[in-house]
């Protein structure tokens, strides 16, 4: 076993505690040396598995000069369950930090350990640049080996994902649809799952490897963890903007412009500003809008102040009873939501700029919800659709919860609906010179 003086852990505080500069993991040498094995199992280049906008995450940190120090949190919605995949994934933070020296610490459950529903299951304090494009990695095999470990899932019914996706494709009547799932599973059957994507209809994907099998590169513009470095640096309230704005300055001219508009959870006012800011050149928005929110403009029920606004102008709301009315009202991506962001765009004269939808439209009836909700509502409501889940998996989510820079100066700072939240039942695994 090895030892450290002090058994620190990640603060919930807004001032951290002051560190030892050099300590070691309280960590058994079995799970040490399970590490170290995994991590030759591990690919020696693992850029083409990565989604692309992790690599162009880097890109834009590097050239911005912004290295701060942060805290990601890693959870799955689904539980309870039993925690798989988590050592290959500490192995891939460690195997491929791209800083000079490693640096940073992380806690982690165990392998075989339960977890409830959201439970956070690691935590990694790290420079930004040094593990920000393997996000792709280690959810995926975490994801995968949690998905195996808790519902005896060890591989893809590929058929299944195939005629989910054409489904979709068919629902979404003539609009491209992008394999986006790489996160969900493993990288070693990420190419055979995008193939199987592409079988159903899918037009593009996350990944190099996926999508060199239509001839194509990987898509993407701009993560969650972009936007967050950008609230550090200039104020949560800019971070969309000077995030999309670091985009254009940075990124290859023939890449659409795409704002990622759900971060502040200010859908409307954020698609505004970034719209105004680019000055043109923005080609769309995309909307994630999580489950823990609610989207700005949308409507909770056919009861809601801009519901009742939306009858007077003759328009046919449905019922809360109806069948679709969830894809209609609450939170997360609903159609009051986007027809609420689809209007402002049309008033401010924005109405050049597209809408991608992301964040559950693997479910086919959402999608076809989206559809005729545009003849009820006489607007077309979206022009892409980002799609992951076309097949079963426990995925894994890493959310940035804080930021500063140096260990013992970061303060909380996340996208809305993620926060902190700390788990006592994680171990020390790595701790690593600073």
């Amino acid at each position: 076993m090895l030892q450290t003086k002090v058994d620190l852990k990640p603060s919930d505080s807004t001032s951290e505690q002051p560190r030892e500069t050099l300590v070691s993991a309280q960590v058994s040498s079995t799970r040490r040396e399970n590490i170290e094995a995994l991590k030759t199992t591990l690919p020696e280049d693992y850029r083409p598995y990565i989604d692309v906008y992790f690599h162009r995450t880097l890109e834009i940190l590097k050239a911005e000069g912004l290295n701060p120090w942060v805290r990601g949190q890693v959870m799955i919605r689904k539980g309870p369950g039993t925690v798989g995949g988590i050592d290959e994934a500490i192995a891939a933070i460690e195997k491929y930090d791209s800083s000079a020296q490693s640096t940073g610490r992380i806690w982690a459950l165990e392998e075989g350990e339960s977890y409830d529903a959201r439970e956070t299951l690691l935590i990694a304090e790290k420079p930004i640049q040094s593990f920000v494009d393997l996000e792709t990695l280690y959810l995926g095999v975490l994801s995968r080996g949690t998905t195996s470990a808790s519902d005896g899932v060890d591989t893809i019914d590929f058929r299944r994902a195939k005629e989910k996706m054409a489904a979709v494709v068919s629902a979404a009547e003539g609009r491209p649809v992008f394999y986006f799932g790489a996160r969900h599973w493993d990288f070693r059957e990420d190419a055979a799952i995008a193939q199987a994507a592409f079988d159903g209809g899918a037009t593009g994907a996350s990944t190099d490897i996926a999508a060199a099998l239509i001839g194509k590169k990987g898509l993407g513009t701009i993560p969650h963890v972009l936007e967050n470095i950008m609230a550090w640096r200039y104020g949560k309230d800019q971070a969309v903007v000077e995030a999309t704005k670091a985009f254009d300055r940075h990124i290859d001219s023939k890449i659409p412009r795409i704002a990622l508009i759900d971060y502040n959870n200010r859908e409307i006012d954020d698609s505004l500003a970034t719209a105004r800011a680019l000055e043109g050149r923005l080609y769309g928005v995309r909307v994630d809008t999580c489950g823990e929110n609610v989207a700005q403009g949308a409507c909770l029920s056919p009861m809601s102040a801009q519901s009742l606004l939306w009858k007077q102008e003759g328009l046919r709301l449905p019922e809360l009873d109806a069948p679709e009315a969830k894809y209609w009202y609450g939170s997360g991506v609903t159609v009051t939501g986007v027809f609420a962001l689809r209007r402002a765009l049309d008033a401010a004269g924005f109405q050049d700029v597209k809408i991608v939808l992301s964040s559950g439209f693997a479910d086919v009836q959402k999608v076809r919800a989206f559809v005729a909700a545009e003849k009820i509502l006489g607007v077309r409501l979206f022009d892409s659709l980002g799609v992951g889940g076309i097949y079963d998996s426990r995925a894994a989510k890493m959310d940035i919860v804080a930021v500063g820079d140096a260990p013992d100066q970061m303060t909380p700072i996340s996208k809305a609906g993620r926060s902190y939240s700390p788990n006592p039942r994680l171990k020390e695994v790595a701790a690593l010179v600073q």
